[in-house]
C-alpha cells in the first residue's frame, strides 16, 4: 500500500494489468502442466505394461539358439529371478536350452504408484519394465524454453500497450490540471478544455468548467456587492462630513439643532446599512441561530401594530384551530427581521393600505404581503431579490430604502427552506408571497 501511494495512475495501471496477465498465465501453464504430466505419465506406464507382456510372451515362445541371445530393450527391460537378482540376457538364453523348460506367461500385474510395471515369463524369471520418461522431459524442455519466453513477452506487451493507452487516456487530464494551475481570482474566466471523446475525463472537465462558471458569478456578485456597499456607505458619511464641515466653517451662523439631526439621519442611515451587511455576512455563512417554533400569524399582528392604519392583518379563516396553527421551525429573530423588511417595503410603495393574510396549509403555511401601489413588473421579479437592487421609481435615497430589504428577506426565506416570490396583487399592486413549511409539531 505504501508503495502504490506513491505510483501514478499510469504505473497503477500498467502493474495491474501486467499482474493480471501475469496471474491468468500462470494459472493456465500450471492447469497444462498438471494435464500434461498426468497424461503423459499414464501413457509411459501403459507403453510400459505392454512392453512387459510382450517381453513375457517372446520369452515363453522363443526357441533357444546358442549364440543368439534374447535382449529385448535392455535400458528399459530388467529381468530377475525368483530371489530377485538380475539375471543377464545370456543367462536367459542358457536357461532356454533345458529340454524341460516350459515357460508360460502371465498378465502384467498393476504396479504401485512410483513402481516399476512388471511381467512374468515362467516361474524362474520375472520381467520389469521402466516407464519412459523422454516424453515427460521433452514437454518440460518446451515449456521451459519455448512458453516461458512466450507468456514474458506476452506480458511486456501488455504492459506496454497499457503504459501508452492509459497515457493517451489521461493526456487530457495533464491539460486540465495546467489549466487549472494557471486560473486564479482575476482571470475565472478562462475554463478549462475538454476533450472531444464522451468518457469520463470530458464529464470532469465539463463539471469543473461548470464549477469555475459558478465561482465566476459569485465573485461577480461580491464584487459588485463590495462596489455597491462601499457606495451605500459613502453617500451617508459624505453627507455627515459635509455637514460638520460647513456647521464648523460659520459655527456662528449654523443652526445646531438642525445640523445634528439631519447628521443623526445619515448616522441612522449608515447603521442600518451595516446592520443588513452584518446580516447578509451570516446569511452567507450559514450560521444557523437557535430555532424553536414560531408563529407566523403573531408576527404578522406584531406588523400590522407597528404600522397602524396602514397595514392590516386579514383575519384567520373558517376552520382554522389548533391543528391548523400556522407554526413553522425557525429563528423568531429572523422571520421577525423577514416580515419587517416585507411590510416596510410595502409600505413604502402603497398608495394607502397594505393586507397581510396568513393561511396554514396542509404542509406549509403561506404569507401574503398585498399592497395597492404601482406594483413590480413581470421583467423586474427577479431582479428586486438582488442587492442594493431599486427600480426607477424608488431610486430616492430619501425614501429610506438601501435595496438590502428584499435580498435579506429572499435568503431569510431560503434559510429556512422555503420560498419567497412576486405576483401580481388582487388590489393592483404587488403580493409578495411567502411559503414556509410547516413544523411537525403544527
Amino acid at each position: 500500500m505504501r508503495l502504490t501511494r506513491t505510483m501514478s495512475v499510469r504505473a497503477k495501471a500498467v502493474v495491474a494489468a501486467a499482474g493480471t496477465v501475469t496471474f491468468a498465465i500462470g494459472l493456465c501453464v500450471l492447469a497444462l502442466v498438471l494435464a500434461l504430466q498426468q497424461n503423459l505419465r499414464e501413457s509411459a506406464r501403459s507403453d510400459a505394461r505392454r512392453t512387459a507382456v510382450s517381453v513375457v510372451d517372446q520369452l515363453a515362445m522363443v526357441e533357444p539358439r546358442t549364440g543368439k541371445p534374447v535382449v529385448i530393450m535392455p535400458d528399459r527391460v530388467r529381468i530377475h529371478d525368483v530371489e530377485g537378482r538380475v539375471v543377464p540376457a545370456t543367462a536367459v538364453f542358457e536357461a532356454h536350452q533345458e529340454p524341460k523348460a516350459t515357460m508360460t506367461h502371465g498378465r502384467a500385474p498393476e504396479p504401485a504408484p512410483g513402481a516399476l510395471l512388471t511381467g512374468e515369463s515362467d516361474e524362474r524369471y520375472h520381467v520389469a519394465v521402466n516407464p519412459s520418461t523422454t516424453a515427460l522431459d521433452n514437454a518440460r524442455q518446451l515449456l521451459l524454453h519455448d512458453v516461458a519466453p512466450a507468456a514474458a513477452g506476452l506480458v511486456l506487451f501488455v504492459a506496454g500497450l497499457t503504459w501508452l493507452l492509459v497515457g493517451r487516456a489521461l493526456r487530457p487530464v495533464a491539460a486540465i490540471r495546467q489549466e487549472v494551475t494557471e486560473i486564479t481570482e482575476r482571470d475565472l474566466h478562462r475554463r478549462v478544455p475538454v476533450p472531444a471523446a464522451r468518457d469520463e475525463i470530458a464529464r470532469l472537465a465539463r463539471t469543473m468548467n461548470a464549477t469555475l462558471d459558478r465561482l465566476h458569478q459569485a465573485m461577480t456578485r461580491q464584487r459588485r456587492f463590495v462596489a455597491d456597499a462601499s457606495h451605500e456607505l459613502r453617500s451617508p458619511i459624505a453627507a455627515v462630513r459635509t455637514q460638520l464641515e460647513l456647521a464648523m466653517a460659520r459655527p456662528h451662523r449654523t443652526d445646531w439643532p438642525s445640523a445634528v439631526h439631519k447628521a443623526l439621519q445619515d448616522t441612522e442611515r449608515l447603521q442600518a446599512v451595516a446592520s443588513d451587511l452584518l446580516l447578509l455576512a451570516r446569511l452567507d455563512a450559514q450560521d444557523a441561530p437557535p430555532r424553536s417554533p414560531v408563529d407566523l400569524r403573531a408576527l404578522a399582528a406584531e406588523e400590522a401594530r407597528r404600522h397602524p392604519g396602514t397595514v392590516a392583518l386579514a383575519p384567520a379563516g373558517d376552520g382554522t384551530g389548533p391543528a391548523a396553527d400556522p407554526v413553522v421551525h425557525g429563528s423568531r429573530v429572523q422571520l421577525s427581521r423577514l416580515l419587517t423588511n416585507l411590510a416596510d417595503n410595502a409600505c413604502r410603495h402603497a398608495r394607502a393600505s397594505v393586507r397581510l393574510t396568513v393561511v396554514p396549509c396542509e404542509d406549509a403555511v403561506e404569507l401574503t404581503v398585498d399592497d395597492d401601489g404601482p406594483g413590480i413588473p413581470e421583467a423586474d421579479r427577479d431582479r428586486v431579490f438582488e442587492r442594493f437592487t431599486r427600480l426607477d421609481h424608488a431610486r430616492a435615497r430619501q425614501d429610506g430604502g438601501t435595496g438590502l430589504g428584499l435580498a435579506i428577506a429572499h435568503d431569510i426565506a431560503h434559510a429556512h427552506g422555503g420560498t419567497l416570490t412576486v405576483l401580481t396583487s388582487p388590489e393592483g399592486g404587488a403580493r409578495l408571497l411567502l411559503r414556509l413549511p410547516r413544523a411537525a409539531s403544527a
